[in-house]
């Protein structure tokens, strides 16, 4: 019986349609969840393009690798399967929480679609390609954003050390740049892992900080207190937002809205 019904969902799946409606309802289901459950909070602007057109392949690959836009599809496919290992990895031990209380509620079942689309993105392009050729661009995607992590990764210790000289000048000396506004805006900004029991979270997600933190042992340069840190950034980034028109998700919004460190 196990094995008739098996084959059957195979069958049902292995249509283009079906398929494609299937990742269009969970990747819904998976924006809505996250805007009230604030796990990964707002991606910044280059991330959010990125989620779109991933987001946008997931729905449409079951069409495009009957194309001629295979070998594009399947570079994308790369890419997303990248992206989606990077929000397993993101959420960590509370994988296995989540999953753990599957039988109990819908985050539960969420907590499984990543996994899904990493499974189904390794059988459509790794182990069932449609080309050889599809196949090396799936390949090629994952070694450029290796690649890219690992320069982040050196971007990141770089800026380990300019934050560290920083320190060393009394807070006076600071090199305004890329990684380093991201680390002074660490805790109240940018939020760098998952945690569902610190109240409110920043509000901004960006990749970028949180795969060199990564590489580098999750180690923060500026060990100050928050109020320190705000103040701070207020100094030297006198013109950016730190405070926005919302939380990152609905559940603890009005704990960010009202909290004393704004005032």
């Amino acid at each position: 019986m196990f094995k008739i019904w098996k084959t059957k969902i195979y069958n049902f799946f292995s249509k283009s349609i079906n398929l494609s409606l299937l990742n269009a309802v969970l990747i819904l289901c998976l924006i809505a969840s996250n805007s009230y459950f604030q796990a990964f909070c707002n991606p910044t602007p280059w991330a959010t393009v990125l989620l779109a057109v991933c987001f946008t392949n997931m729905v449409l690959y079951p069409f495009l690798e009957r194309s001629k836009f295979l070998v594009l599809t399947s570079f994308i496919n790369g890419v997303s399967l990248f992206v989606f290992t990077y929000c397993i990895t993101f959420i960590g031990f509370w994988n296995y929480v989540i999953i753990g209380f599957f039988m109990v509620g819908f985050p539960g079942i969420l907590a499984l679609v990543s996994p899904f689309f990493v499974a189904q993105l390794i059988w459509k392009n790794w182990l069932k390609p449609k080309s050889r050729l599809a196949k090396h661009s799936f390949i090629a995607a994952l070694f450029i954003c290796s690649l890219s992590s690992v320069y982040v990764g050196i971007e990141y210790r770089k800026a380990c050390s300019s934050i560290e000289a920083f320190k060393q000048s009394g807070y006076k000396e600071f090199d305004p740049s890329f990684m380093n506004e991201k680390i002074l805006g660490v805790h109240f900004i940018y939020h760098t892992s998952y945690c569902p029991y610190d109240g409110w979270r920043p509000p901004k997600h960006e990749p970028i900080l949180v795969i060199g933190r990564w590489l580098n042992g999750m180690h923060d340069p500026l060990d100050v207190n928050l109020k320190k840190r705000l103040d701070i950034y207020r100094q030297f980034f006198p013109s950016k937002t730190y405070k926005f028109d919302c939380s990152c998700g609905i559940q603890e919004s009005a704990s960010y809205h009202n909290d004393p460190i704004w005032h």
